[in-house]
């Protein structure tokens, strides 16, 4: 099957434009958009609801973030009048599981994707009884979903043994994509001097924030911003109140992170826990300076490594950031251009990436075994039958 023909069905259950995953792939369905027959999102939005978007609740710990309920309904009405050639989910929820027992009971091929290490996650939010319980959950949904998956793709290297020591047979690698406000947009000139540096993304325990709040403390002659929203909110407001150079913006949409990108010289993603870190790529595309820490998925791709300054295990940020101070202006610009220079290539490398991916997992379609009859799909398919809307 050629790629121009394939259909194919995103389920996920990050909110669209809230985090990195949901960004991951609200960025991938736009850049398929005209090379294959048809590409769906289902995901939740907070400001476009989706038809398949049913109930929800607020996370524990964190009410900037909320778990939806699928409407199986809707779900099932998508998929039986889309007949998508492949379904990708990116790992175990509420939302993919679901699609995944669809897929599962209609004979389609479903690609996982592997983008998130639960185990340190859970380290970081709970107790060590409580975090051995739900990382063994976890892994063990992981370990189901790729024993009945078509095809596994993962976004770094480490990631492609963990994924095989979790079961997955052949994991893939494939890149991230940009939106397109990062990449058609003329980026602005890189100013000077650095003195300007940006934290974007979730105010949460893996981004390790109290490292870039320390940051703004010791380097009084520079303008530092944080945007984004999360269970650490109360301890961002708390500093930008203290300190006159600490700028606090709450949530941004996307297009007002860009303007924040091309307003700031430097971004930093100073995360304990990070399987790649797209808004460092984001920066990069904006002709940006970005500092990752050792643990960012990112600085596995040499091509975006070269043009990354990474923070050494023990060296405080102001001291990483002080690195780049002492290059000379044409080197940080020379740097600067490169960076986008390698986004733009590593956005290309994803899209085609992801062509051949779902080429390959849409041919096993062929090849998997004949569903057998479900009382439950049947119900399902009659609902939606009589439900289905011609918008969906």
């Amino acid at each position: 099957m050629k790629t121009n023909e394939l259909r194919v069905l995103f389920v996920v259950d990050a909110m669209k434009g809230r985090n990195g995953v949901g960004a991951y792939f609200q960025d991938l369905v736009a850049h398929l958009d005209g090379k294959v027959a048809r590409a769906e999102l289902v995901c939740p939005s907070l400001e476009e609801p989706h038809p398949c978007q049913g109930v929800s609740m607020p996370i524990p710990g964190d009410p900037t973030q909320r778990l939806f309920f699928p409407k199986m309904r809707e779900l099932t009405a998508l998929v039986w009048e889309m007949k998508p050639h492949v379904i990708v989910i990116p790992g175990p929820g509420i939302f993919s599981l679901g699609a995944y027992w669809v897929a599962r009971k209609l004979g389609i091929p479903v690609c996982v994707t592997f983008q998130t290490d639960y185990d340190r996650l859970v380290q970081l939010y709970w107790g060590p009884r409580l975090a051995r319980l739900a990382g063994g959950l976890l892994n063990w949904l992981n370990r189901t979903l790729f024993r009945g998956s078509s095809a596994v793709a993962t976004i770094c290297e480490s990631m492609i043994a963990d994924a095989r020591a979790a079961g997955a047979r052949h994991p893939q690698l494939v890149g991230t994509p940009l939106g397109p406000e990062f990449v058609n947009r003329p980026p602005a000139p890189l100013a000077e001097p650095l003195d300007s540096v940006l934290y974007v993304g979730r105010l949460a325990a893996e981004k390790n924030l109290e490292r870039f709040l320390a940051m703004a403390e010791q380097r009084p002659d520079c303008r530092f911003t944080v945007a984004g929203d999360g269970p650490l909110r109360p301890l961002v407001e708390e500093h930008a109140r203290r300190l006159p150079n600490l700028h606090f913006l709450g949530w941004c949409s996307r297009e007002q992170v860009v303007e924040q990108l091309d307003a700031h010289q430097v971004l930093v993603l100073p995360s304990s826990v990070e399987a790649f870190g797209t808004v460092a790529l984001e920066a990069l595309a904006r002709q940006r300076l970005v500092i990752t820490t050792p643990v960012c998925g990112i600085n596995q791709w040499p091509a975006l490594a070269r043009v990354l300054t990474v923070a050494a295990p023990d060296e405080g940020l102001a001291d990483t950031l002080g690195r780049l101070r002492a290059l000379t202006p044409a080197a940080r610009r020379e740097r600067a251009e490169a960076g986008r220079h390698a986004a733009l290539a590593m956005n290309q490398e994803a899209v085609d990436g992801w062509l051949q991916v779902l080429q390959g997992c849409a041919r096993q379609g062929a090849v998997l075994p004949k569903p057998r009859r479900s009382p439950t799909v049947a119900v399902l398919r009659r609902l939606s039958t009589h439900q289905a809307r011609p918008g969906l």
